[in-house]
């Protein structure tokens, strides 16, 4: 599997922007502690879906657990949880779930889209998994999933970001940036963590390739 794929897209935005609803978790709140485990927001909506997993590896998930169970049952977990009814008129489509993580850009900015971001705890220190996914009518992309080993303490934020290739061609990526507070400003860091590449053999933990 590689890092950019080939990407359907038409010029015509799916959805529109609406104002969102901060929801608080309070149990993913009280599972805080800076101590042992880290925080992630990842941001989804529209026809982004997302998931993850903590404590396994690329090898570990794609090539062991999924031979005798689903990815429910190995332990993934979807990013957003959709409540009843139809996109976009679900109480889900309007609320980001929150935790106190610090606003970036893309979180102060999300009434003018049709995503919605959700805050979750994760465990520090462990093999940590993230796949995201965009599909529809118009638009489609599946970018190779990323691993990494937050740091105690430490804040991250993942979204699908489309790139450009060529005049008629794009693929897509998982940006992933780490967010720090500097003087009541939040610092935005880029990563390049590895991601779980797909080969004839199985599956296996890789470097990223170069962003065009």
């Amino acid at each position: 599997m590689r890092l950019l794929f080939p990407l359907a897209i038409s010029l015509a935005l799916i959805g529109c922007a609406t104002t969102k609803t901060d929801v608080r978790n309070e149990v993913q709140i009280s599972q805080y502690d800076p101590a042992n485990t880290a925080r992630i927001r990842l941001i989804t909506g529209d026809t982004t879906n997302a998931g993850f997993i903590s404590g396994q590896t690329c090898e570990m998930f794609y090539n062991e657990s999924l031979l005798t169970k689903t990815p429910e049952e190995a332990g993934w977990q979807p990013a957003h949880v959709d409540s009843p009814g139809l996109y976009p008129f679900r109480a889900t489509d309007s609320q980001n779930s929150v935790i106190g993580m610090p606003a970036s850009k893309a979180s102060k900015a999300i009434n003018q889209s049709p995503k919605v971001f959700d805050e979750h705890v994760i465990a520090a220190g462990k093999p940590f998994i993230a796949g995201f996914a965009m599909g529809g009518s118009q638009i489609s992309c599946f970018p190779a999933p990323v691993t990494l080993i937050p740091e105690p303490g430490k804040d991250y934020e993942m979204e699908l970001q489309v790139i450009k290739l060529s005049t008629f061609k794009a693929g897509c990526v998982i940006a992933v940036r780490q967010l720090s507070t500097q003087a009541n400003t939040t610092v935005e860091t880029p990563l390049r963590p590895r991601v779980c590449a797909k080969t004839p053999s199985g599956w296996y933990t890789v470097n990223a390739a170069p962003l065009p």
